[in-house]
């Protein structure tokens, strides 16, 4: 909810029209990308920035990031408590129909031109450019603008992508937890699936939900590196991260979710796959087990339809539906089984 103006100061008498007027006063805060307050002879007031349409317009989900990143970009530039300067546009109305001085913020101090928060907002493509009668560094704005556009900076590239589910799923497809070409916008049970396999190698909790901390984890992670390097096929399945790596050429290509042992009973070391059945039965346990690659007496990898956030097993390493056959096309007779 904004803040309303309180008892704003009355302007200076109309410049000459090639002058703009001048506010001095105290930086508040950003409210978004082209709203901020400031203290001007003690009172707040609001000044609505020249040039600068509003960061989160016609960008959907990922609105609410852009709008803080470009909070970030002002409060940087001139942060709260620092001694800023608003000018109008010459030819044009000192305040908009909300009531909010229209201008250009500056540092108290340095140079004047185009070095304003507004011409930042534009060059960092957090906004889009917005004319509003004869700007005096419109032409500036604009080519700020257009230099973001080109690279593919703040709206018009991925920086707030990770606020979308499309967003999420093509990162977890180039870091290796979802398949190539799984990006369909759901939240699906494989997306949650892979969600928790990120979770799991990261060290955050196991809840398949892109929270905060998951989101910024996403943002700076890099792709799964397998404990053991070298030539050929194997698998890896790491009990303290609940997760499985899919290894070949000592390169991970994919990370996926299980559950192990919830007595801690999984069997660690060094095996290989002994025994393949696409739909296994489980006698003592009287459960059918698709896909199970037994690597250790009646220890196997196999599908199962619960795969929780936390070991749950009676021993065996289960595998979500969607990965389970991945994993069977991947672990012929003899690959290694690293357990660790």
């Amino acid at each position: 909810m904004l803040l309303a103006a309180v008892a704003a100061p009355a302007l200076a008498a109309r410049p000459a029209p090639d002058q703009p007027t001048v506010l001095r006063g105290t930086m508040i805060r950003a409210i978004d990308g082209n709203l901020v307050h400031v203290k001007v002879k003690g009172h707040s007031t609001a000044v609505r920035l020249v040039g600068v349409a509003p960061t989160a317009a016609g960008t959907g989900l990922r609105g609410t990031c852009l709008t803080e990143q470009a909070r970030v970009v002002v409060e940087r530039i001139v942060p709260p408590g620092s001694a800023v300067r608003v000018e109008t546009d010459p030819g044009r109305r000192v305040r908009d129909a909300g009531g909010a001085v229209v201008g250009y913020l500056y540092k108290a101090k340095g140079p004047r031109g185009t070095a304003s928060v507004n011409r930042a907002l534009l060059a960092t493509g957090l906004a889009r450019y917005q004319r509003a009668g004869d700007l005096r560094f419109g032409g500036s704005l604009r080519g700020a603008e257009a230099r973001a556009r080109k690279a593919n900076l703040g709206r018009w590239g991925d920086a707030c992508s990770l606020a979308t589910t499309k967003g999420v799923q093509k990162r977890l497809v180039a870091l290796g937890y979802l398949p190539a070409g799984h990006v369909n916008g759901s939240m699906d049970y494989r997306t949650t699936q892979a969600v928790m396999a990120f979770q799991g190698w990261s060290g955050l909790a196991r809840d398949g939900s892109v929270g905060p901390a998951t989101r910024k984890a996403l943002a700076r992670a890099e792709r799964p590196e397998a404990s053991q390097r070298g030539g050929g096929r194997h698998v890896e399945i790491h009990i303290g991260r609940q997760v499985l790596l899919m290894v070949e050429g000592g390169t991970v290509k994919r990370a996926i979710h299980v559950s192990t042992g919830a007595a801690g009973n999984t069997p660690r070391g060094r095996w290989t796959v002994i025994r393949r059945e696409a739909m296994s039965y489980s006698v003592p346990f009287n459960s059918w087990m698709p896909y199970a690659m037994y690597f250790v007496g009646g220890f196997a990898m196999h599908e199962y339809p619960d795969v929780p956030g936390y070991p749950a097993s009676h021993g065996c390493v289960r595998m979500p539906a969607p990965e389970a056959p991945v994993v069977w096309d991947f672990a012929g007779y003899g690959t290694p089984v690293i357990v660790a």
